[in-house]
């Protein structure tokens, strides 16, 4: 959380291991075969939200959040999602290192399509 020199809230972010049984992990293995299952969701962080009050937009304080709160993650990976046609969204994403892995998920059946995008966290040892 980002917290103003005024004590206000001016921006937040958050995620959590991601693991078999979890409502959004089922959702996101049902858009995986079985090989990209392994590699982006055998051992994931989900980024799951990202909020920046509109006060403190265009600052950097969205990179700063996502930065922040993937540098301590030791997972292998990170997924998230956001809406398709959500460009400022997915720019900062893809600035960020982030890719897209599939650019056609309807999560519930949802008609707005979303992005799944992930990011390489640690080396893989073999």
């Amino acid at each position: 959380m980002a917290i103003s020199e005024q004590g206000e809230v001016a921006g937040y972010a958050y995620g959590y291991f991601s693991q078999p049984g979890q409502y959004y992990h089922g959702l996101l293995s049902n858009a995986f075969n079985p090989e990209e299952y392994q590699n982006w969701l055998g051992d994931c962080f989900e980024f799951v939200e990202l909020g920046v009050h509109p006060a403190f937009r265009n600052q950097g304080l969205a990179k700063q959040l996502v930065t922040r709160l993937i540098d301590g993650v030791e997972h292998k990976t990170a997924v998230l999602t956001t809406q398709s046609n959500n460009a400022p969204a997915r720019s900062l994403y893809e600035d960020l290192g982030w890719t897209c892995l599939n650019d056609a998920f309807y999560p519930n059946g949802n008609e707005e399509s979303y992005v799944i995008m992930g990011k390489k966290l640690q080396k893989e040892y073999t």
